[in-house]
């Protein structure tokens, strides 16, 4: 190859490295642009040059600045400030409101606040909608609309608003079911309390709702329930030893608080004669009850003395059921 020929490529790679440290050089310092750059002629007839102006972006303030020059400052990249130099300071431009303001767009467009209509407040971190002093985390001042949802699973719960409208899981139908297994105590005896909560096939949310206490039920939290009480009887047959024991049945009453409330459930006759010693009694009631009311189930004599008791284990139950 002629060497004329190669002279001028080795010019030019030597001018292509000049150029990358060049541009090295200026990507490693902030960047300055000044609005306007002009010469202008002083009172002494000098020409002096003069900038504008200028705006820079940097993470450290631009040296010997004039009155109104911008500064982007990107020291924090989470939170980027505009700041201007007042000449003596850089001071940051920032859109002040009043405390706790949320700014969003009006109908002009220019960013406005309505504390009154959107307000947090960043002591408490409660968001208030309608209200500029929201009692919750999120207090709503008007109605709320949820516009799509997901079908329920089973163990979701339901809502209830309480007086003050705010929004608590439900302990509506939540229940609970008890079955006896006392066969042995006499229900013929006026005031005796109906041994009924032997065996619990199902309550719900423990007891934080209902609690068995000996032959009682407590009621934790007030509200309206649904009782049914369903008890099968046996007439106990020992006519050799008493005649008295003839045509004799068995009545039963709910009681809150040991006060007997509603109607009388009554049995069938019992005559402890061809068979006919069997018999049922069934309540249906649906109560308004306080807090920490307890529930008992009375029995009463209304006939002959004779000995009636709670058939076998499993065939009488006690079922209560939360409506509100």
């Amino acid at each position: 190859m002629d060497r004329s020929r190669r002279i001028p490529s080795i010019m030019i790679k030597h001018w292509n490295f000049g150029h990358i440290i060049v541009l090295m050089l200026i990507w490693a310092v902030p960047m300055i642009v000044y609005t306007q750059e002009v010469r202008v002629i002083d009172n002494k007839g000098t020409k002096v040059l003069v900038k504008n102006t200028s705006v820079s972006t940097g993470t450290t303030a631009p040296l010997a600045p004039v009155q109104n020059d911008i500064w982007i400052d990107t020291s924090d990249a989470d939170h980027q400030r505009v700041k201007v130099w007042n000449g003596s300071e850089w001071a940051e431009l920032t859109f002040t409101g009043i405390s706790g303001s949320i700014f969003f767009a009006g109908p002009d467009g220019v960013p406005t606040q309505d504390n009154n209509a959107l307000f947090w407040d960043a002591i408490n971190e409660r968001l208030g909608l309608g209200t500029s002093s929201p009692t919750q985390s999120l207090d709503v001042n008007g109605y709320a609309r949820i516009r799509s949802m997901d079908e329920a699973a089973t163990m979701d719960q339901l809502l209830k608003a309480d007086s003050n409208g705010v929004l608590h899981t439900s302990k509506v139908n939540f229940g609970g079911r008890w079955t006896n297994t006392n066969t042995t105590e006499n229900l013929n005896v006026t005031n005796t309390v109906v041994p009924i909560f032997g065996s619990n096939d199902y309550v719900d949310d423990g007891t934080n709702l209902y609690e068995v206490s000996g032959n009682t039920l407590i009621v934790k939290e007030a509200g309206r329930y649904d009782i049914r009480v369903n008890i099968t009887l046996e007439g106990v047959d020992d006519s050799l030893l008493t005649t008295t024991e003839f045509d004799t049945n068995v009545n039963v009453r709910l009681a809150i608080n040991g006060t007997p409330i509603g109607s009388f459930g009554a049995t069938g006759h019992i005559s402890f004669d061809n068979f006919n010693n069997f018999s049922s009694v069934h309540l249906n009631d649906i109560l308004e009850l306080g807090a920490n009311d307890v529930i008992t189930i009375i029995s009463y004599r209304e006939a002959n003395s004779g000995t009636v008791r709670l058939y076998s284990s499993g065939t009488s139950s006690f079922v209560i059921n939360k409506l509100r």
